[in-house]
């Protein structure tokens, strides 16, 4: 059986030409919505981009104000570094003198007086392989050259570290009253062990 088209070819389309057009109208909104969603979420980066960027500069402005209130530091520093040369170069050497003679009268042979004594020290602190920082000169006086002897072992034992490589010279028969004694000189090499160490002492400990 033939099929009849009952609606005009004109109504048809028509409404093939809304259709199109409701099409577009949802297509169009639908992009306009996508548009809008994508610039809200672009402003919330820039949002987010801007308020890391303010706390950021904050950061920095109190990293800049701590390092201000820190510019005299360096000076203090230098000035500090400047007083430890300075003690250091005064006490270099330092030999702790009533020390080493306080010792050395608990040890001196009982027939053994010192009637004089020299000490002198070097201005620079021994490098090296050199360890003498000075040396000490005494005149003495024994009973007899054993005596002397005695002394001269008394002084490089290990009981007496401060010195080292004691020798005598001179030595010459003499009287006192009307016993007999002998005269001499003797030369003795300071160490380190003599030292007073009074420079660590007066240094502060920088915390």
């Amino acid at each position: 059986m033939r099929t009849i088209n009952l609606i005009p070819q004109t109504g048809k389309k028509a409404s093939e030409a809304r259709n199109r057009l409701a099409l577009w109208l949802a297509l169009g909104v639908l992009y306009v919505l996508l548009l809008g969603a994508v610039a809200v979420w672009r402003q919330g980066a820039v949002n987010d981009a801007e308020a890391d960027l303010q706390a950021q500069l904050a950061t920095n402005q109190q990293l800049q104000a701590e390092v201000s209130s820190l510019a005299g530091a360096e000076a203090v520093r230098n000035e500090f570094e400047a007083g430890v040369t300075l003690l250091g170069s005064a006490l270099v050497n330092d030999v702790s003198w009533g020390r080493l003679l306080n010792d050395l009268g608990r040890l001196i042979p009982d027939r053994v007086w010192v009637t004089n004594y020299t000490g002198t020290t070097n201005p620079v602190a021994p490098t090296g392989d050199v360890t003498s920082i000075g040396e000490v000169t005494f005149s003495g006086t024994a009973f007899a050259p054993p005596d002397v002897a005695a002394w001269i072992r008394i002084l490089d034992s290990d009981r007496y570290p401060g010195v080292v490589g004691t020798w005598a010279s001179g030595i010459i028969a003499s009287q006192i009253a009307e016993e007999d004694v002998v005269t001499f000189g003797s030369t003795t090499s300071l160490t380190s062990d003599a030292l007073s160490g009074r420079l660590f002492e007066r240094i502060p400990e920088i915390p």
